[in-house]
């Protein structure tokens, strides 16, 4: 059930890190102003539930402690901090999810924008974890598309269940998805005990 957090160098040799692109911790200098710097990058992060990691007092005691149940790093380009990179693991479950992960606009082009779930998968062999979950915005395609190729099943689309930004910059609750890949087999459940619904929704989303 320990689900260790691998090193960082371990981690970059079980993925595919592109040239050019390292992967670090944060400095403390850093830290005390990672919470501006992902409001400069992602303003909806202002609000909805990665809002706590722009709360000092949640990094403090939840995300930069030895050995805590999040997992982050800085992503550099070419030596410049370009990136910021969130997994939490849920021990009892064997689980790991994807929490925030920002990159800086410039940087958002090419192949910097598809790390993110190759470092999930790498992550998750390393902790042992048993499954991978993440919530994934329905505003563009792009991350649907990367969780889809790398086989994540979409397992529901949630209504309301995040908040971002509107476009008169007023927050607004928004339908999410719901990604998941289970690494070890699991139990079917008996379609004797489902409604005719939730057989239908089964049906579509997880059985061929």
């Amino acid at each position: 059930m320990s689900m260790s957090w691998p090193s960082l160098e371990t981690l970059c040799a079980h993925a595919p890190i592109p040239p050019g692109v390292t992967l670090r911790a944060w400095t403390p200098e850093e830290q005390a102003a990672l919470p501006a710097l992902l409001r400069a990058w992602y303003p909806s992060a202002a609000v909805g539930a990665e809002s706590v990691f722009l709360e000092p007092a949640f990094l403090g005691a939840r995300v930069f402690v030895a050995d805590g149940d999040f997992f982050v790093f800085a992503i550099c380009q070419e030596g410049e901090v370009v990136g910021f990179q969130a997994f939490e693991r849920q021990r009892p479950a064997r689980t790991l999810h994807g929490r925030l992960a920002v990159l800086a606009p410039a940087a958002r082009a090419g192949f910097l924008g598809a790390l993110g779930f190759p470092l999930f998968e790498a992550l998750g062999e390393l902790t042992g974890a048993e499954l991978l979950l993440t919530w994934v915005t329905l505003s563009t395609k792009i991350q649907q598309l990367m969780a889809e190729r790398r086989g994540f099943t979409l397992c529901g689309l949630v209504p309301a269940v995040e908040v971002a930004l509107g476009p008169d910059g007023r927050p607004v609750r928004v339908m999410e998805a719901l990604y998941a890949k289970a690494r070890v087999s699991g139990v079917w459940p008996d379609d004797a005990l489902l409604t005719p619904n939730t057989r239908r929704v089964l049906a579509q989303l997880h059985r061929p």
